[in-house]
């Protein structure tokens, strides 16, 4: 195929990217980051596309791939999510049609269903409490009302991960990690509860298996399975010599007394210290979101939770030497 593919810099994308050619597709890449490479644009999607369009108006596309979205919870505002999560969604259908293409796959995230502590499948409702999950739901509804458009030609598969980990990600996993390999580990609370994830090898699959699916409208949720409780993947992560369990455990209204202090510390110095309320929130909320739809039409899991974590934990053992 010829893939069209936004976003393709982030920490997904270059995974992503790289596996789309290696099995044999032409990858033509957009993002906002300055990259001299072949068929590569360097572009803001939330502005007008039209010279993009010029750009791209010669190539007929199999497929786009829709990564580019912004994510984060550190210096963005509302208006940073709705620009690079709604108004880029808007000027991708755009180019969407302005280039005809019929096939779509577009990331969201599980952050569209909220976060109340409650199992959740494909069919929970929608109601999502923060930014970027209410964002990523407008966008969600833009794609589809791309495919509304025409039904019987158009093809849309939304995929919804949690949590996505791996090398090169400095995220939740790796904070986990850096707190792991401490002399004194500090952890919040026991652990007794599922957190949702997906290995970025594991995701890059779901999207390769979702590109030989592709039929109507399809929704999935990307977790990995068996669903893990905090307290099994802090142990997976003590396992490799460097890293040992919590030695110190802090309930969480003193934890978000820290978060605080550290919050008015990073604003006084401008600088991201890693720790905030919002962050403690998560690492202690369950977060136990189902991926059975997608076991149902044929994906089989090709990477376990263990090794993959463990394989992180091992590089951030390597980039920490």
């Amino acid at each position: 195929m010829k893939i069209l593919l936004t976003g393709s810099e982030g920490f997904v994308g270059g995974y992503l990217r790289e596996e789309l050619e290696k099995i044999g597709h032409i990858v033509y890449c957009i993002d906002k980051v300055k990259v001299s490479r072949t068929n590569y644009f360097c572009f803001d999607l939330s502005n007008e596309i039209s010279s993009l369009a010029k750009l791209l108006k010669d190539e007929r596309f199999d497929l786009l791939i829709h990564l580019a979205a912004a994510k984060g919870d550190y210096n963005l505002k509302y208006d940073d999510f709705y620009r690079d999560n709604v108004t880029a969604s808007e000027k991708t259908i755009s180019l969407v049609k302005v280039l005809d293409i019929k096939s779509v796959i577009a990331y969201s995230t599980v952050s569209v269903y909220g976060h109340d502590n409650k199992i959740k499948s494909e069919e929970a409702d929608l109601v999502p409490n923060n930014p970027y999950g209410a964002t990523k739901l407008e966008s969600e509804n833009i794609f589809i009302k791309w495919f509304n458009l025409d039904p019987i030609k158009n093809k849309l598969t939304i995929l919804r991960p949690s949590v996505i980990y791996g090398e090169n990600n400095f995220a939740n996993m790796y904070n986990l990690l850096d707190q792991l390999n401490k002399k004194f580990p500090v952890s919040v609370g026991k652990g007794n509860y599922i957190k949702s994830m997906v290995a970025v090898e594991n995701i890059v699959d779901i999207t390769v298996f979702s590109i030989n699916k592709l039929r109507g409208l399809q929704i999935y949720n990307c977790t990995d399975k068996p669903y893990p409780k905090l307290k099994e993947v802090i142990k997976y992560i003590a396992e490799i010599k460097g890293f040992s369990k919590p030695k110190i455990v802090i309930p969480k209204w003193f934890a978000y007394f820290i978060g605080l202090l550290f919050e008015c510390f990073s604003f006084l110095i401008k600088k991201d210290l890693g720790i905030t309320r919002e962050r403690i929130y998560k690492f202690t909320m369950p977060t136990d979101y189902r991926s059975e739809k997608l076991a149902e039409v044929g994906y089989i899991q090709k990477y376990s939770v263990k090794d993959r974590i463990q394989n992180m934990a091992n590089w951030y053992l390597r980039i920490k030497k």
